[in-house]
């Protein structure tokens, strides 16, 4: 059981967030904190104002995050951010003391590849525990 638990949700399905959540909630120490990431990467640094359309979209996620939560029955704060999702991530745990840092992973391709997954910068530079939750794969051709 963790007292201060972080757990990122990016842009993947209902049930993946709803998981995520469930998952960072059943490991929290009773009394504990739990904190809902979500790192919007396409607008421009903090140092810059945000215009209207980046302004919308910090307000729709926190609503969809607050809304999530209330119907699970989770008590989280809800934390949305700009910037790059690992880096961020790693900020936010350190800000808040995290003992743990919960996100999810999918399969990787020549992206991640090239330029290096979210996931494995968290795990190389984390200073609390993570756990990784993977998508799962689908089974190859021709088994059932």
């Amino acid at each position: 059981m963790y007292d201060r638990v972080i757990c990122a949700i990016g842009l993947g399905s209902r049930e993946r967030a709803e998981h995520l959540l469930r998952t960072s909630n059943a490991l929290l120490t009773p009394g504990g904190e739990l904190t809902v990431v979500h790192v919007i990467e396409r607008f421009p640094s903090a140092r810059e104002n945000p215009d209207e359309r980046a302004i919308s979209a910090f307000g729709e996620a926190e609503e969809k995050l607050s809304a999530l939560c209330r119907r699970l029955g989770i008590d989280a704060q809800i934390d949305v951010r700009n910037g790059t999702a690992s880096k961020t991530l790693l900020l936010v745990a350190k800000e808040k003391k995290a003992d743990l840092l919960v996100l999810a992973t999918h399969a990787s391709d020549i992206f991640d590849r090239i330029f290096g997954s979210t996931t494995e910068y968290v795990i190389q530079h984390a200073e609390c525990s993570v756990l990784i939750d993977r998508a799962e794969r689908a089974p190859p051709a021709g088994d059932s």
